[in-house]
């Protein structure tokens, strides 16, 4: 079963700095156009899921995102599932974060 987490939740997670791994995965072109990503993501490039999923923590859930919370996330949260992860992916994707101005920060 695919599960999802909401903006509200993430935020609360953040917060109170949890110990989960927050996913960017956008792709690249959607990225590249943006200036930030949500506080404390890391860019994952989704067409590479296989040469970065064994770097991931097991242990911890992990929570993905792409632009709107459609394919692309829920796509890598299912896949990451499938290896064991505790995965979820963000509904409402990057574009319901940065509208309700949740944490972000710059990239590089």
């Amino acid at each position: 079963m695919l599960k999802s987490i909401t903006s509200d939740q993430l935020e609360t997670l953040i917060q109170f700095k949890a110990d989960v791994q927050v996913l960017d995965v956008r792709k690249k072109p959607a990225f590249d156009d943006d200036n930030c990503l949500a506080e404390g993501a890391e860019w994952r490039d989704p067409t590479s899921l296989d040469d970065w999923a064994g770097d991931l923590d097991t242990s911890k859930p992990v929570i993905c995102y792409c632009v709107h919370g459609h394919q692309v996330s829920q796509d890598a949260a299912r896949e990451l599932g499938r290896r064991g992860f505790d995965a979820y992916y963000l509904r409402g994707g990057f574009d319901e974060w940065k509208h309700r101005s949740a944490p972000l920060m710059s990239k590089g």
